[in-house]
């Protein structure tokens, strides 16, 4: 299979890392020779937070005190170093986390192009607002308490739906959108009859 780009979307505890595990352990399972490289924004921030410094610090209160998108000029930074590190020509590329609004959007067109990656299949995972926040509140994680949750929604809402509007037109792009509302084998087959098309 020749190289692909997945990108997933969807609101924090859509499940859509469960889904890409699932996915990447898909591909490998089934094509022998496929090598998978991840970039997972979250994993990325949680490294990041440990770190000694300031900005470390303002940032990890961002994310786990006020439930906010960390601002551009730290993602890109982050996630422009990663790619930089993990890219190469024979991979299969899994993003998680970015982008996350119009302007991460166009860097990791930028970034595809610029690497001469064609058709990037954008899976966006869609389950409702009170279904992840329910789920968010029983996974226990740190930064789960109810006002970080209800910014992070209101974060989706503000910054992520106007950016899957511009991906819908944006023909550079491969849209794919499932239901998250059910069980995780039957997401994970819907991924894969909706993602056939665009295996090569």
């Amino acid at each position: 299979m020749k190289a692909q780009t997945f990108i997933f979307i969807g609101r924090s505890g859509s499940g859509k890392g469960t889904q890409l595990e699932l996915l990447r352990e898909y591909l490998s399972t089934n094509f022998s020779n496929e090598l998978i490289k991840t970039i997972v924004m979250g994993d990325i921030f949680r490294s990041f937070f440990k770190e000694e410094g300031y900005i470390q610090k303002v940032a990890h209160e961002v994310s786990t005190k006020e439930g906010k998108f960390q601002p551009n000029f730290l993602t890109d930074a982050l996630f422009i170093h990663k790619a930089i590190n993990v890219v190469d020509e024979e991979s299969t590329l899994f993003f998680d986390g970015y982008p996350r609004n119009i302007h991460q959007l166009e860097v990791i067109k930028e970034l595809l192009e610029y690497i001469k990656r064609k058709d990037p299949v954008i899976i966006n995972i869609e389950v409702v607002r009170d279904s992840v926040k329910q789920r968010m509140l029983s996974r226990g994680r740190n930064d789960d308490n109810e006002k970080a949750i209800e910014s992070r929604l209101n974060e989706y809402d503000k910054f992520i739906v106007p950016m899957i509007q511009a991906v819908k037109q944006d023909p550079f792009f491969k849209y794919i959108e499932v239901d998250g509302e059910g069980k995780i084998e039957d997401i994970h087959r819907d991924i894969l009859i909706k993602i056939n098309p665009h295996l090569k």
